[in-house]
């Protein structure tokens, strides 16, 4: 006799279910990657003793940026938000976001990173998700061009 597992019993072991594989998933992806000392919430001071002051700095649709383009990375900062939040590598001068630096080979993403989590535009993006943040590779001619690591729920992602 089959089971109605949207009502009873049932449903309180989907639940339990449903919070294990979130955990489990959570457990697996770790923090949050980062590269040249810089990781997500990271206060002011914090990003600033492992990167010192931006280059350039702007403003735009309640986000700060701080450029580092010698260091070939952008911080990202949002209004109401502690921390930084978000990471933008556009060089290998940047150095590697686990293990992957940009310049890399998607054969070499795929087999450090697995499989993604979503593929956008066609496989030019990789997205891989963690637990609160979302990890990005955008492609061209299969080879890594920028690395962008994002708190979960930040603008975009």
């Amino acid at each position: 006799m089959a089971r109605d597992v949207s009502h009873g019993g049932n449903s309180a072991v989907m639940g339990v279910l449903a919070a294990a594989v979130v955990a489990l998933v959570a457990h697996t992806q770790g923090a949050a990657p980062s590269v040249a000392g810089v990781a997500l919430g990271m206060t002011v001071e914090q990003a600033r003793g492992a990167v010192g002051r931006a280059e350039r700095e702007s403003e735009s649709l309640g986000m700060r940026f701080w450029e580092y383009p010698r260091r070939g990375m952008t911080l990202i900062w949002r209004e109401g938000n502690a921390g930084v939040q978000g990471i933008v590598v556009n060089s290998a001068r940047a150095g590697e976001a686990r293990g992957i630096k940009v310049g890399d080979s998607e054969e070499v993403l795929r087999r450090q990173w697995g499989t993604p989590a979503r593929v956008r535009q066609e496989g030019r993006f990789l997205d891989f998700i963690g637990a609160g943040w979302v990890l990005s590779a955008e492609l061209r001619q299969r080879s890594v061009v920028e690395i962008t690591i994002m708190a979960a729920g930040a603008p975009g992602h």
